[in-house]
């Protein structure tokens, strides 16, 4: 009889730690958030602003704040943040403690269209709109107003010049000469370089290269105005 008992009170006390246990595991789930928590890549704000994104998580967290460990609730707030401007990934997650937090990957910007309606273009060639926290010190481009300009052309031209250790760094600025045409200009070069067409850009800055070279034994860089790039696989320079 007495082992009797002893085995009914050790099967309620397990019950009772189990019952203990599922609580807290319950009451875990369902915390709302005590604390919102926003983590940039580059460990400050620049595209993004921080102010909507707090914004969106506390109503976030009004809604949903028994659900904030739910996969759906999770994925909405982050859905809603990659639609800001300025924004390329967002990562939304609830610690345990209760802590909402949300990782942001900003955009990066590569070169900026400057004129009557300037903007930036980001590392993908997509336009992104100008902002009033962050000018970062990247490439200027000179549009024609009445054309476009084609970001993937701004992205192929900038991957090429980095590539060229001579030209890298060196570079003032780009200037749209027609549909999908540019010219650039150098703060060491005392002419303007023709390029044309962005294809085929990496051969026609090594021949660029290969040009200054010479004209710099036979110190010659000073005679020209012009240095053209956009023929087949040739240079052509024009004299003062």
């Amino acid at each position: 009889m007495k082992r009797y008992k002893t085995l009914i009170q050790f099967v309620f006390i397990t019950f009772l730690m189990l019952v203990i246990i599922i609580l807290s595991q319950h009451q875990q789930l369902n915390r709302p958030a005590s604390h919102i928590e926003i983590r940039f890549d580059q460990k400050k704000e620049m595209l993004v602003d921080s102010d909507s994104v707090n914004k969106l998580l506390i109503q976030i967290v009004q809604q949903h704040s028994a659900r904030l460990k739910d996969g759906i609730v999770l994925s909405k707030a982050e859905n809603g943040i990659e639609s800001m401007s300025g924004v390329r990934n967002a990562e939304v997650f609830s610690t345990i403690s209760g802590v909402l937090v949300a990782e942001i990957q900003q955009k990066k910007v590569r070169a900026k269209v400057i004129g009557a309606n300037p903007y930036y273009i980001d590392e993908l060639g997509f336009i992104l709109p100008i902002s009033e926290r962050y000018e970062p010190k990247v490439t200027m481009i000179r549009p024609i107003d009445t054309l476009e300009i084609d970001g993937s052309d701004v992205i192929r031209m900038l991957d090429g010049i980095e590539s060229q250790e001579i030209l890298n760094k060196d570079l003032q600025e780009i200037i749209q000469i027609g549909p999908r045409r540019f010219s650039l200009s150098f703060n060491s070069l005392p002419f303007e370089i023709i390029l044309g067409e962005t294809m085929n850009v990496e051969q026609k800055l090594t021949n660029l290269i290969a040009f200054l070279i010479k004209a710099e034994k036979e110190k010659s860089l000073g005679q020209y105005r012009i240095v053209n790039l956009s023929f087949n696989n040739q240079v052509v320079a024009t004299k003062k």
